[in-house]
């Protein structure tokens, strides 16, 4: 039980160090209505707490760059965590296997709702896998 908590608060924690300004929501309704309404774009962010490695990685090369920064003021999240059994878990399953169908944990989808561009799902954190998701962003913030 207290391996839970722990994952939770760390999961909390790390949702508010990454914010850069982005509002993000644990609802998918919620952002796809806010970014449609506000003519944003939808960054899902899919994370779990498993993986600290790679969520620091994700928080320090992705999240404070300055083309990240840039698109976060013209942006809505979502925190999409692994499915749990509740009404909630059980729809985010659904958001996880229409975005994330690799079930990667930590990952990113960038969807720009205005002119229907999806970048592909970054699961990888590698150095090129990186500079080609902000390259990808850049041809967005166009």
């Amino acid at each position: 039980m207290s391996k839970y908590i722990v994952v939770i608060f760390f999961v909390l924690a790390s949702t508010s160090s990454f914010a850069q300004g982005i509002e993000w929501e644990t609802d998918y309704p919620t952002a796809l209505n806010k970014a449609h309404e506000a003519n944003k774009n939808l960054i899902i962010f899919f994370n779990n707490g498993s993986n600290p490695l790679k969520e620091s990685i994700v928080r320090k090369k992705i999240f404070k760059s300055k083309i990240f920064k840039k698109l976060s003021k013209s942006s809505i999240g979502l925190l999409v965590e692994s499915s749990q059994n509740s009404e909630k878990g059980r729809f985010n399953s659904r958001v996880i296997s229409g975005y994330n169908a690799y079930k990667a944990f930590p990952a990113i989808k960038v969807i720009n709702l205005q002119n229907g561009i999806n970048l592909p799902l970054l699961k990888d954190f590698d150095e090129s896998s990186i500079d080609s998701f902000l390259n990808k962003i850049t041809e967005i913030l166009k």
